[in-house]
């Protein structure tokens, strides 16, 4: 059989990553598959602008940097990367290897499997009105990279708390910022969130809907609000919900516990070989943290290294393994 990884993890998000570069350290031939076409997965959609503190020695990390970190560890230990790709069995070959098929026809196969992807796949509402086709590329539906706005004008469309973070972060670097709400009021917002606004120079349109874009040669200009009144913009970003589909654990012959994966102490599900970590797992006392899904990452990852070899070290220090590394 070609191309047999010795694990292959589903989902690329901090957990996946970071299980991507524990494998690294335990010597393990690892394939990581993404359904979104970049890696990251919720922390870099939701949390890229904002403070993280639950990580240790990371006081305040940015969500972005958070992300850039862990890929950069994963990447060192070269794990083979898929992006764009949506798991739909595992199925469990003679051999007692797995075979992972995908919704676009693709076979991967691995000595075990580690899964990392969370309570399901997601996707952004698109910005459907006229003209916003051929603009897709100034339309962003996360605040990633928040230094390409900086001298920028920008237009947030959004009826959410996440509008808000993102008009305030934006605020900082861009010329202009307008949120658009459809809506009178803001969902999901503390007292505080809409006091910070109104003291900002965030210019905030209720009741108010995006009626088309415009540009010429190419180059994103107006946005064209329901008054009439053409605000003038070099990027749009736009949160309007999520579509969300449930996880398919049920499909791929998992037993669940309100759509999450009841697991073992080495985080082993009831499928031997298929191990899970982050938030897609449910135990008693488990806490929904980032810094939960790397202390979990490194248990399965510790855990398949003892199903594939039962001889090997329950775990390893790093200590040891870069004591020569260089500086």
């Amino acid at each position: 059989m070609t191309d047999l990884y010795d694990v292959t993890i589903i989902g690329a998000g901090t957990t996946g990553l970071y299980a991507a570069f524990y494998c690294g350290m335990r010597d393990l031939k690892t394939k990581v598959i993404e359904y979104q076409p970049q890696t990251g997965g919720k922390v870099s959609f939701f949390y890229p602008e904002k403070a993280i503190y639950d990580v240790g020695g990371f006081f305040g990390v940015t969500g972005e940097d958070l992300v850039a970190g862990v890929e950069e560890q994963a990447v060192s230990v070269q794990p083979e990367f898929v992006t764009g790709e949506k798991i739909e069995s595992i199925v469990t070959n003679t051999d007692g290897t797995f075979l992972l098929k995908s919704s676009g026809g693709q076979k991967h196969y691995s000595k075990s499997v580690l899964i990392a992807s969370g309570l399901g796949t997601f996707e952004m509402q698109p910005l459907a009105v006229e003209g916003s086709k051929a603009y897709e590329e100034r339309i962003h539906y996360t605040i990633q990279n928040l230094s390409q706005y900086e001298g920028k004008r920008a237009v947030v469309i959004s009826d959410s708390r996440v509008g808000i973070d993102w008009a305030l972060a934006l605020e900082k670097v861009a010329k202009d910022v307008h949120l658009i709400n459809h809506g009178s009021e803001f969902k999901a917002v503390y007292e505080q969130d809409i006091e910070i606004l109104e003291q900002s120079s965030v210019t905030v349109h209720k009741e108010t809907k995006v009626e088309r874009v415009e540009g010429r040669g190419g180059q994103l200009e107006n946005v064209v609000i329901s008054n009439g009144k053409k605000l003038n913009v070099d990027d749009i970003l736009v949160y309007e919900g999520l579509k969300i589909d449930k996880s398919l654990y049920g499909e791929w012959g998992l037993t669940t516990d309100k759509g999450r994966l009841p697991v073992q102490n080495d985080m082993g599900t009831d499928r031997p070989g298929i191990f899970a970590a982050g938030d897609a797992v449910v135990y008693p006392h488990k806490t929904m943290l980032i810094a939960s899904g790397f202390s979990e990452a490194m248990t399965a990852v510790n855990g398949i290294k003892k199903y594939l070899d039962p001889k090997a070290k329950s775990q390893v220090y790093s200590t040891v393994i870069y004591k020569h590394a260089e500086k």
